[in-house]
């Protein structure tokens, strides 16, 4: 049986850079070096204007992106420190890794989770494949398009956008992008398959499919039978520090808006304690109306309790994750009776009755749909001119709009960026190009 060794996983290689180096400036580890590199690029800064949950939200205690990313990074750097000590318990580790490199390996991938997501977070990503599946064929009847990329348009996937961007567009464009290493990048990819292997999620368009195969080869991932691998080790803490944190904030958004109120919360997320547990945290807490301080007296137990469980999972599957067996998540390895397991669960669920349904996020995510469906009928038909131009400029003339519109993505517009291998620009290409304006 095929078994992923930590010596690949943790490779230091950056991915897209020709000539490697093993140290960073200042002292800092490669890993340390890719924490620096994502919280300083435009992409990540960008995250403060894209939704977490509530479109435009007139508290400044709302969530957004940026803020959930940062986060999730925290809650991920104290679960991955943990593993890490786990890991060296079992001697796994090679000797140039220490417990603290995969809490600062998990923190990067953690901040670089959501990068790819546009604005209006998921609903701006409903609004888009929504687009490409009822007004895309039409447009891209007048392609050359084939019918695997045709589908790679269609299903938009903040997932895939995040990897592309790290990896393709931001710093070094279609150079290795943020030139991460490939144990962060590994990290990073919740799916590492292409839209061959599951068309509703993939971490990688097809435009990225041989960088896929980059990192997934570095850093030794289990090759599927159905061409997908199987997922870094760390992976499965990425995802359960997002589950922690969507489960918990999306409800304190919930209160702070006045859609559910704090007792529901704590009903909710003090499933898995005893009453004398109950009892206890409700002793901490100041007079009701003081519903912030509350709010975080209590996110630190159940944070606690998330994160022990999430330990528990990891060591109990070891071999199982190590193997590429693995399919589900880390908290539904949990046993039925361990309570901790449905939290996320439930606190999922609370927010489908109460939140995610409520009249003015719905309005504003109405409002999106619109926005979008302009944008992307005008963008990706000034595309497709760009492209025909760029193969025949002797019969395609790009008319005065489409340069219009072309002219906002600046010196990375096709008409004016030159691909590094000197061949033109395709449909593809110059529709991809539109989606990654578009989507930032």
């Amino acid at each position: 049986m095929p078994r992923m060794e930590w010596a690949k996983l943790l490779s230091q290689k950056r991915i897209g850079k020709k000539e490697q180096d093993t140290s960073s400036s200042n002292g800092r580890t490669m890993f340390e070096s890719d924490v620096d590199r994502i919280i300083f690029s435009g992409a990540f800064r960008r995250l403060s204007r894209k939704t977490q949950v509530h479109p435009l939200a007139p508290n400044d205690h709302i969530h957004n992106r940026l803020t959930h990313s940062l986060e999730v990074a925290r809650v991920g750097a104290a679960l991955g420190q943990a593993i890490g000590r786990l890991l060296s318990k079992k001697n796994a580790l090679p000797e140039n890794i220490k417990p603290a490199d995969i809490g600062t390996i998990v923190h990067a991938a953690c901040l670089a989770h959501d990068i790819g997501n546009p604005p209006f977070g998921h609903a701006g990503e409903s609004a888009i494949k929504n687009w490409f599946m009822s007004e895309g064929p039409a447009v891209l009847s007048k392609s050359a398009l084939d019918a695997p990329h045709k589908d790679d348009l269609y299903h938009y996937e903040g997932n895939a956008q995040g990897f592309r961007i790290i990896t393709q567009t931001e710093n070094h464009l279609f150079n290795g992008g943020l030139r991460l290493t490939a144990a962060t990048l590994g990290t990073f990819l919740k799916y590492p398959w292409t839209i061959n292997q599951n068309r509703n999620k993939f971490g990688s368009f097809l435009s990225e499919a041989n960088m896929l195969k980059t990192v997934a080869n570095e850093t030794g991932l289990i090759k599927k039978p159905d061409k997908g691998w199987s997922r870094h080790p760390l992976a499965f803490l990425v995802e359960a520090d997002d589950d922690i944190c969507y489960g918990i904030l999306d409800l304190e958004d919930g209160v702070e808006l006045r859609i559910i109120s704090f007792d529901e919360v704590f009903d909710v997320l003090t499933t898995c304690f005893e009453n004398e547990k109950k009892e206890r945290i409700k002793a901490t807490f100041a007079p009701p109306d003081a519903y912030r301080i509350n709010l975080s007296r209590l996110r630190g137990e159940i944070f606690d309790e998330l994160i022990a469980a999430a330990i528990v999972a990891f060591e109990t599957m070891y071999e199982e994750i190590m193997a590429g067996q693995l399919t589900g998540d880390l908290f539904g390895a949990l046993p039925n009776y361990d309570p901790r397991r449905h939290i996320a669960q439930s606190a999922s669920a609370l927010s489908n009755r109460k939140i995610y349904g409520d009249a003015k996020k719905v309005e504003i995510e109405l409002g999106s749909s619109s926005t979008f469906s302009h944008l992307l009928g005008t963008f990706c038909n000034a595309a497709l001119r760009c492209s025909a131009h760029l193969s025949d400029p002797d019969r395609t003339v790009v008319d005065w709009k489409s340069k219009l519109v072309l002219r906002l993505l600046g010196d990375h517009s096709p008409l004016v960026a030159k691909r590094a291998d000197g061949e033109n620009w395709n449909d593809y290409q110059c529709i991809r190009r539109v989606l990654d304006f578009v989507g930032a």
